[in-house]
């Protein structure tokens, strides 16, 4: 063989297991939880423990109560984040008359878990804390669920498996694992790369890729859903909510928030969280 042929069938050779390597890098990142490895920690005063699975894990949460709650609303963070940051949520939620459950999704805060599944696995485990609720007389009225970005596909997700949740405010969820994992990639990558990376990362993980999926779920959900999606939002687009609210129109609402990116919706600077949340609650559970 020609020495130019032989460089070039080297250089080939490499350039392909340079993309499976990569697609393995990147199946990792996707799927590998903040937690992974870590044993469980003591409970904290005022954190309650569920153990749930399969996959096995231990899920905590707190309660945000108000002074005599009309209804129980989940709350739910954003990827690699906790329940720490939910506080000011789930305070907003109590002076609403509501009960909040600050939960860690799994592999998350003080959660364990070794696998993020974008909502796959975590549509069961919160089905089954709201069962340890239910079981320890904490459940108060109707259910529903506010999350932000990661926990408000969950969100969608779960209220799809789960007829028991009755209202969900979704603030910048994506409608689907592949459709989200571009905006996150630090260059522009090809499909065909994304869909090996997701091949990838459903095979570490254990789940199918596609069932991460609230498109699919928002239409199974009959609970009426708020989103709220900042106009300016690069990590999860616009359009992503848009095209939940047409799959949906009969019972789900859109707010376009603008000037407002992934990173700062939650500061919520104009207001519109914390005016329409607690009220979307109150007129879909407190009836």
């Amino acid at each position: 063989m020609p020495r130019r042929a032989k460089l070039a069938l080297g250089i080939v050779f490499f350039l392909v297991a340079a993309w499976f390597v990569g697609e393995e890098v990147a199946a990792v990142a996707i799927t590998r939880a903040p937690n992974a490895g870590k044993s469980e920690p003591a409970a904290q005063r005022g954190e309650t423990r569920v153990p749930v699975g399969p996959p096995s894990a231990t899920i905590a949460y707190e309660i945000v109560d108000a002074v005599a709650p009309q209804a129980t609303v989940f709350v739910l963070h954003g990827i690699r984040d906790s329940r720490a940051s939910m506080h000011g949520w789930g305070a907003m939620l109590a002076a609403a008359g509501m009960r909040a459950v600050l939960v860690d999704l799994r592999g998350h805060g003080r959660s364990t878990g070794d696998v993020l599944s974008y909502g796959v696995f975590d549509a069961h485990d919160l089905a089954v804390v709201l069962d340890a609720l239910e079981s320890r007389g904490e459940r108060v009225g109707r259910v529903g669920v506010l999350g932000v970005s990661y926990g408000a596909a969950t969100a969608i997700e779960w209220a799809g498996a789960d007829p028991r949740v009755e209202a969900v405010v979704a603030i910048a969820p994506f409608e689907s694992l592949s459709s989200v994992v571009p905006g996150y990639a630090p260059v522009p990558l090809p499909g065909a790369f994304i869909r090996g990376a997701l091949a990838a990362a459903g095979r570490r993980g254990g789940y199918d890729p596609e069932r991460a999926s609230p498109l699919a779920a928002i239409v199974t959900t009959r609970a009426p859903v708020l989103l709220i999606h900042g106009k300016a939002d690069e990590r999860i687009a616009v359009w992503q909510s848009e095209d939940l609210r047409a799959k949906a129109p009969d019972h789900v609402e859109l707010v376009e928030v603008d000037g407002e990116t992934h990173e700062s919706i939650t500061d919520d600077r104009t207001g519109t969280i914390r005016t329409r949340a607690p009220a979307w609650f109150r007129a879909n559970l407190e009836r």
